[in-house]
């Protein structure tokens, strides 16, 4: 059946990310009539550290997107990585022969969008592109929602259900009054011209004293060029307002970044985003969700947010299948969404934000991970990397054989003021 303007969707979502997208997929896959509305032509860009981790991993493969993104070389898998501590301790190994292959793989945002977004097509989801969404109303009457575009040239959509995945400033499920919010975080990215760094890792997290609980990072992308990311997390020093300020300090100043940079880096204009954290107490209301960034999708102690937004985009769409087969779209049926994510990662979100809070208060942790890196070697890496990809829980640094030696390691780090040791590289 051709779909128009004036097709009553089953499923309308507004905004073609990871989030939107991958919930358009599985909802076109059980063969719902779905409206992906984008506000920009693909390929475009979303700021980002680019960093796909394991949980994502899965979708993409169900897709069909990792394996073109991998013949198309468009991919980095990451093999070699490692930490640089606050008291810049470092430990650089090859975790992968430790791990079920490798826990990340670089892709850019520029080209993992629109590979998802193409897949939801090609699963029969309806994409709209250069589509800005003016507002949402709801007719009680009729049970529909009507979609309105910013320009007397946009046509009006109308849809059963509303799917809010615009974003962290999420313009629209705050116009919805479910968001009540700003983001409370925010990320930069420079990309670093292939050739031009002494760079040789593929990953690196450098957690500089004043940027705590936040942290920067080097990731190195397909064609070897770098992404020098920055997040600013809440609880340290910095804010939100000094984003711009700390990439470049940290650029120009931090003797570890510099050093990994090296003198002939040449990086392009940075840019910034906002980052919402946590998960949002209430994603759900009559005939609407909200979906990835919209709802604070992202991990409050790593900033990372694709594989959560992809998580929580097949259990909407599940729980929308299921509240179609029932015929009830109401408030009281899709909380069961709320509940999913929350069991799926919500909860881990609780640890991680305690985990970042301690983090900030007592950088000495960080000191003792790395310290414990460097005699276990990249074994004890790849344990330290499944925890912080969301590969496995934040709980897993409360087993006795993790905690034992970190806690140990920060107690006589405390008492005994330990000098910074060389870099061990492995």
């Amino acid at each position: 059946m051709a779909l128009t303007s004036a097709t009553v969707y089953d499923v309308a979502i507004v905004g073609a990310g990871p989030a939107g997208s991958t919930c358009a997929y599985y909802l076109a896959g059980q063969g719902k009539h779905v409206l992906l509305l984008e506000r920009k032509e693909f390929p475009r860009d979303k700021i980002c550290g680019d960093a796909v981790c394991s949980r994502a991993q899965v979708h993409l493969r169900r897709m069909g997107v990792l394996q073109q993104i991998l013949a198309e070389g468009k991919g980095r898998w990451a093999e070699v990585g490692g930490m640089v501590s606050p008291s810049r301790l470092t430990f650089i190994g090859n975790s992968a022969p430790h791990t079920d292959g490798s826990l990340v793989i670089a892709i850019k945002r520029k080209v993992l969008d629109e590979k998802i977004a193409r897949a939801a097509q090609a699963a029969g989801a309806n994409l709209v592109e250069n589509y800005t969404v003016a507002g949402a109303e709801f007719s009680r009457k009729d049970g529909t929602w009507t979609i309105h575009g910013r320009g007397a040239h946009l046509p009006t959509y109308r849809a059963r259900v509303l799917v809010s995945c615009d974003g962290a400033s999420s313009a629209l499920a705050q116009s919805l009054g479910i968001v009540k919010t700003p983001a409370d975080a925010v990320c930069s990215r420079s990309y670093v011209k292939a050739g031009t760094c002494d760079f040789e890792a593929d990953g690196v997290v450098f957690y500089p004293r004043d940027l705590l609980p936040g942290y920067c990072a080097l990731f190195r992308e397909a064609g070897d060029e770098l992404n020098f990311a920055c997040y600013i997390i809440p609880g340290g020093r910095c804010t939100s307002p000094d984003l711009q300020r700390m990439h470049h300090w940290l650029i120009q100043n931090d003797p570890d970044v510099k050093k990994a940079l090296g003198p002939r880096a040449e990086l392009d204009k940075m840019r910034g985003a906002g980052l919402r954290l946590g998960g949002i107490p209430r994603s759900y209301g009559d005939h609407l969700l909200i979906v990835g960034d919209a709802a604070g999708h992202i991990d409050p102690l790593t900033g990372e947010g694709i594989q959560y937004a992809m998580d929580a985009a097949e259990l909407a769409a599940q729980t929308l299948v299921e509240a179609f087969a029932a015929n009830n779209l109401r408030a009281s049926f899709l909380k069961k969404y709320q509940a999913r994510w929350q069991r799926s990662f919500g909860r881990d979100f609780t640890w991680a934000r305690w985990m970042a809070k301690a983090c900030g208060k007592f950088p000495v942790f960080l000191d003792a991970c790395a310290a414990v890196t460097q005699r276990r070697g990249a074994g004890f890496l790849a344990e330290w990397g499944a925890v912080m990809t969301g590969a496995k829980p934040k709980t897993e640094f409360l087993r006795p054989a993790v905690t034992g030696p970190i806690l140990w390691e920060a107690v006589r780090r405390s008492l005994f003021r330990d000098k910074p040791k060389p870099a061990m590289i492995t």
